[in-house]
Order: C-alpha cells, then structure tokens, then sequence
C-alpha cells in the first residue's frame, strides 16, 4: 500500500502544471512572433532600398544630363575611357547603331562614375573591355554594374519602345547576350527579382500601383496580368523598371 502511494506521488510530481504548460505556450509563441517581425522588417528595408536605389540612380541620369545636354550611355563622345552613344535621346541597352556598336546601357554607369554624378564605389571594374564590344556583355553586379540590396539581383539601363521611357531595370542574373537584346522590350533579358507582392509595394509607394503604367512597371511574363501584379505568389517572378527620364 505505502509502496503504491509513493508511485502516486512520483508520478503527481513529474507532470506539468497547467501555469507551466501555459508559460512554455507564451515563450513558443513570443520566439514565432519576434521572427516573423525580424524576417518582416528585414523584408521593409529591402524594398526600402531598392525604392532609394532607383532614385538615387535618377537623380545621377538627371545630373549628367545637366552637364551635358546628353543622357547618360547615350552621349555621342567618349567620357572616361568609355565608348560613346548614338545620341538619339535613348539609353539602349545595347546599340547597333553607335559610332562603335556599344553597350550603352552599361555605358551609362561609367560615363556618369566619369563625370561624377555617381559614386565610384558602385561599380569597380575598368572601363576597357566592358563597353565597347559587338554584343552585351554579361552584367556582373557591384562590377560592371550597381548590386542591389536584393541578393542575386543588380541594375542596368535600358529603353521601353513601348511607353518611350528610359528606364533603370532591378534584375536577377543576365547571361551571354546578342545583338539583339533588350531588358523590357520583347523576348526580355532581364530575370526575376523579387516577388510580385513586393513589386506592387514598391509601385504603390511611388507611383500609381499599376503593373503596366507610370514610372514604375513590372516585367516578365509571370509578373502581371491585365494591370495588376500577380499577388497570389510568393515565387520571384518580375524585374521592375523605374523611369529616369530627365525630370520624370
């Protein structure tokens, strides 16, 4: 008998109280909550970023336009070792019809690291074998051209021949090219970045949150219907554009 309430009281003894259940619930829930507010604002600060990105990228465009009377890439005269543009008015991702066939889009960012209106840390690589070629050549980013805050995603120009903007694209990796080649235009270059919920963040903060209008539009197939961003997927799915055009 003594020996059964010995058991009886071992037993009593091992279990959890109700508080105790109740307190481990709280701390289980408090450690979910705290990482899904630090993966939240790691989230904020990025798009936070690329929105600065864009900006400060336009303001460059704007500055050098100011110097110049020339876009950016698109300058008909050598800056800095850089081959220059055409001259029309557009920065070509790539341009067949320069003096020397050019990529002008790449052009863009060592003409204004040249002139100043960019900072020379953004890219490090030198100027000679990278523009000047008969075909892009492969985007490296925080090399030949901006990283962004985006892991595995940078920054190059291009021009929209559908809505006549210059653009600044956020693209994941760009490999070999041709001649022929665009990041907004047709059988599209650019990859996926980001997601199109984020996409539609970053539109709706700075310009009017329509997928294919304003200053700021998705590209890819994947990326938007109609009009509107394709929010049902978490999945990278778009490159974005941001216009630049001088006092866009």
């Amino acid at each position: 008998m003594k020996q059964n309430l010995f058991c009886r009281k071992n037993k009593k003894k091992s279990a959890f109280s109700l508080i105790e259940l109740s307190i481990v619930l709280i701390i289980i829930g408090l450690l979910i909550a705290g990482v899904t507010g630090g993966a939240s604002l790691i989230k904020s600060s990025e798009l936070r970023a690329i929105m600065s990105e864009a900006r400060s990228f336009a303001t460059a465009v704007n500055g050098f336009y100011n110097q110049f009377n020339y876009l950016p890439g698109d300058y008909a005269t050598a800056i800095g070792g850089s081959s220059a543009g055409n001259g029309d008015g557009s920065i070509q991702y790539y341009s067949s019809t320069a003096t020397v066939p050019t990529n002008e889009g790449r052009a863009a960012w060592y003409q204004m690291k040249g002139a100043g209106t960019l900072d020379s840390s953004i890219i490090s690589a030198t100027i000679a074998t990278t523009i000047a070629a008969t075909v892009p050549a492969i985007p490296t980013f925080g090399t030949n051209v901006p990283s962004s805050k985006i892991k595995n995603s940078g920054w190059d120009f291009d021009y929209n021949t559908t809505s006549l903007q210059n653009v600044v694209v956020l693209t994941g990796a760009i490999g070999a090219g041709s001649a022929t080649d665009t990041l907004v235009n047709g059988a599209f270059k650019s990859t996926a970045a980001i997601a199109p919920t984020d996409a539609l963040s970053i539109d709706a903060k700075i310009d009017d949150g329509v997928a294919n209008a304003g200053k700021v539009r998705g590209v890819l197939v994947g990326c938007f219907g109609t009009t509107a961003y394709t929010t049902g997927t978490t999945t990278k799915a778009c490159a974005l554009s941001y216009q630049v055009d001088i006092n866009s």
